[in-house]
C-alpha cells in the first residue's frame, strides 16, 4: 500500500463566525454500527482534580459512523465503524488477548447501511484506526479514497486493531501543519473547500486522531469522535483516559472544544460513542 499526500486548499476563513454565516447545503446522519463495552472508571480519567468519585461501571455504547451527503459534492463517510464479520464472532476474526470485543447485530455492518441508503461513496475520512473505526474498511469499496492523518498509520498495529486497510492499494495522508489555525480549536482544514466539511486536528487519543464539524444548513455540526468518549467528558470537563495514546494532550484537545463550544453553543456535538445531543 502506497502513502499520497492529501492535497487541500488552505482556508481564506479567519474564525468560525465567517464559517458559520455561510452554511452548505450538506447533512449528516448517523449509522448504528454495533457497541462496545466501556467502563465509566477510565472513560472519565479518575485521576483528574475534576473527576470527583468516578466509580467502576460498565457502560454498553453505540459505535458509529456518519453518513455526509453534499447536495453538489457527493457522498462521504467519516469512520467506517463495523463490518458483518462482527455478527458471528465478536473479535471480528481476530486472534489475541489485546483483541477488542464488539457486539454486532444483523443489518448493522457499515456496508448493509451504505446499501440500504444507496450511497456513491466518494471518500472515507478515518478518525483514527482503531477496530471500532476502521474494521468496517474490510467491507466497503476499495476503488474509493480513504484518508488518515499523518502520522496515524505509522502507529498502527494490525495484530491488535487487525489488517483492516488489506486491499488498499493508496492511503492518503492529511498533513495539519500546514493548515489554517481557527480560533479555539486549532489547525482545521476545509475538506471540500467550500466551508461545508471540516477536519480538525485533535491529537491525544491518538496521534493523528481527527474530529469533524459539519457546517450544514440546519445548523453546524461538531462530531468530536473520541476526543470524548461520551457527553459527560465534555459537562465535566474530563477526558478519557482508557485506550488514550497521551492522556495530558487527551485533556488539552477536550479543554478546546469546551472552549469552542462555550463560543458557539449553536453548535451540536457529537461524542465518539453517544448519539448526537
Amino acid at each position: 500500500m502506497r502513502l499520497k499526500k492529501y492535497t487541500y486548499r488552505k482556508t481564506k476563513a479567519g474564525n468560525w463566525t465567517e464559517v458559520f454565516q455561510n452554511p452548505c447545503q450538506v447533512t449528516v446522519r448517523s449509522f448504528q454500527t454495533g457497541t462496545v463495552k466501556i467502563n465509566r472508571r477510565g472513560t472519565l480519567n479518575p485521576d483528574h482534580p475534576q473527576a470527583g468519585d468516578i466509580r467502576e461501571e460498565e457502560l454498553e455504547v453505540p459505535i458509529l459512523a456518519y453518513w455526509v451527503h453534499h447536495e453538489e459534492k457527493g457522498d462521504f463517510l467519516l469512520d467506517a465503524g463495523l463490518d458483518a464479520s462482527y455478527i458471528l464472532d465478536p473479535h471480528g476474526g481476530l486472534e489475541g488477548s489485546a483483541v477488542d470485543e464488539f457486539k454486532l447485530g444483523e443489518h448493522e455492518n457499515v456496508s448493509y447501511h451504505i446499501r440500504d441508503n444507496n450511497i456513491k461513496l466518494k471518500t472515507v475520512f478515518l478518525s483514527h484506526l482503531h477496530a471500532d473505526h476502521a474494521a468496517g474498511v474490510r467491507e466497503l469499496p476499495k476503488n474509493i479514497s480513504y484518508v488518515v492523518s499523518k502520522g496515524e498509520y505509522g502507529v498502527y498495529q494490525p495484530d491488535v486493531h487487525g489488517d483492516f486497510l488489506e486491499g488498499l492499494e493508496e492511503l492518503y495522508e492529511m498533513d495539519f501543519s500546514q493548515a489554517t489555525e481557527l480560533p479555539h480549536l486549532g489547525p482545521c482544514v476545509d475538506l471540500l473547500g467550500d466551508g461545508s466539511l471540516w477536519a480538525i486536528s485533535t491529537p491525544g487519543h491518538t496521534p493523528g486522531h481527527i474530529s469533524f464539524l459539519v457546517n450544514g444548513m440546519e445548523g453546524p455540526v461538531l462530531l468530536g469522535m473520541d476526543a470524548a468518549f461520551i457527553h459527560e467528558n465534555l459537562e465535566r470537563g474530563v477526558a478519557p483516559s482508557d485506550y488514550t495514546w497521551d492522556v495530558e494532550m487527551a485533556q488539552d484537545t477536550l479543554e478546546k472544544i469546551i472552549e469552542f463550544l462555550r463560543e458557539y453553543p449553536q453548535v451540536r456535538v457529537g461524542a465518539g460513542h453517544e448519539h448526537l445531543k
